[in-house]
């Protein structure tokens, strides 16, 4: 990759270490390859970071204890915090709202994951700033070139009052990453990745029919409480008016065909 992106990166990193009022800075980490290169970017620098888990409580498994792994073996603290710091898990909050989150309004990631965060972080570091950094990259998505358009330096947190973020590898392709990390023996392909072709939730209101269906097959049951949820408050658990159950349903009787 080219050398004057791992530059930048680092020197964003270390700009915000040489504040005089020098705040906790965290690394938004998820064990996957973008918040890993940013973890090590920092680590490279010579900045003392701390990683932050959001736990969503509807993660694949595998998920946090990858986190746990990389984290350790970078030798950064790991911070998780969970639905419970703030209002509960999905199954409490559909309840409550009566519907599930859509690609309308995709509440859960705010209610499970940023704000439980939020909460957190108070208790931890208190009202003070703390200084996220942030593993998105624009090339991953049109939504993410719409959402992160004239991102540059630090930014004001707009879930978090008193935070500020930093995207170091926002310019950087998957090609960069993929070097970046390769060339320091990172790059270990995460099974998740292969076997159902997302890492994180398995439940989440932007999958598609076919994610559905590999992590059926993957993890068989895993669908089970949303199913059940689903019929307790009458309403779909994905987009489009489809309910889970028709989907994992036909998963099912097409696996029993190829017994």
């Amino acid at each position: 990759m080219r050398v004057d992106k791992v530059v930048e990166a680092t020197e964003a990193i270390r700009a915000i270490a040489g504040e005089e009022m020098v705040a906790p800075i965290l690394v938004m980490f998820s064990g996957g390859k973008d918040s890993l290169s940013v973890a090590l970017l920092a680590v490279e620098a010579g900045v003392k970071v701390e990683a932050m888990y959001m736990v969503s409580g509807l993660d694949l498994p595998g998920s946090v204890a990858r986190a746990e792994h990389y984290a350790g073996q970078l030798g950064i603290p790991l911070h998780k915090s969970y639905p419970s710091d703030y209002r509960g898990d999905l199954f409490t909050l559909v309840r409550k709202l009566g519907y599930f989150p859509d690609v309308v309004n995709p509440w859960c990631a705010n209610r499970l994951k940023i704000r439980p965060c939020k909460a957190y972080l108070r208790r931890v570091f208190g009202k003070g700033m703390v200084y996220k950094l942030v593993g998105v990259r624009r090339e991953e998505s049109t939504r993410r070139r719409r959402i992160y358009r004239g991102y540059e330096g630090v930014v004001k947190d707009p879930e978090h009052t008193d935070s500020r973020m930093v995207f170091p590898i926002l310019n950087w392709t998957d090609q960069d990453v993929a070097e970046y990390l390769d060339a320091r023996g990172l790059l270990e392909s995460n099974p998740l990745y292969d076997l159902v072709g997302v890492s994180g939730c398995f439940y989440c209101p932007f999958y598609q029919e076919s994610i559905v269906a590999r992590i059926t097959q993957a993890f068989p049951g895993i669908y089970q409480p949303i199913i059940d949820l689903e019929r307790e408050v009458g309403k779909p658990a994905m987009s489009d008016h489809r309910y889970l159950r028709w989907v994992v349903e036909k998963v099912e009787a097409q696996l029993a065909l190829e017994i």
